[in-house]
């Protein structure tokens, strides 16, 4: 398809500038910030689960983590990873975060001018899994609520990644 036609249909699909000829076509759905988070928070389990798809899990994740960290404030699973790596480590928190705690998701996210690194050395599902337990951390702290998706990731971690629970 070539580049005008790739454009026309994403304004048509935007809802930019046209009448759709055939009548009345709508689509549209109310959904809260919350809601979506939720979805994005077990698509990304499903992708990691199911299709070992880590880069849009890390996305999802990290989105949905977010979104529900803005309703926790300084309770948020972030702020609080990044004061205790902070005072841990003794770096600023500002490089705590970004060159730890949120490197894979800004990296995923961003390309400043094409200027920073194109390629990048991660250990994915490891990744992977930090942005999904900071989401569902974040979620219980919200409403103790869990997804749909949850139980089935901790079983999966129980099974696969015992690696991670020492300490618990």
């Amino acid at each position: 398809m070539p580049h005008e036609s790739l454009l026309v249909l994403a304004e048509i699909a935007a809802g930019v500038g046209r009448q759709v000829s055939s009548g009345v076509i709508s689509h549209d759905h109310r959904v809260g910030k919350i809601d979506a988070a939720v979805d994005q928070l077990d698509w990304a389990i499903k992708l990691f689960l199911d299709h070992k798809a880590y880069v849009p899990a890390i996305s999802l994740a990290g989105a949905a983590e977010e979104i529900i960290g803005q309703t926790l404030g300084t309770e948020a699973a972030f702020n609080i990873l990044k004061d205790r790596l902070s005072t841990e480590t003794s770096l600023p928190p500002a490089v705590a975060s970004q060159m730890y705690l949120n490197k894979a998701k800004n990296w995923l996210k961003h390309w400043q001018g094409m200027k920073d690194e194109e390629t990048i050395e991660i250990e994915l599902e490891t990744e992977a899994i930090q942005y999904i337990v900071r989401a569902i951390t974040n979620l219980a702290g919200h409403d103790k609520s869990c997804t749909s998706e949850t139980p089935r990731f901790f079983e999966w971690i129980e099974k696969n990644r015992k690696d991670l629970l020492n300490g618990l």
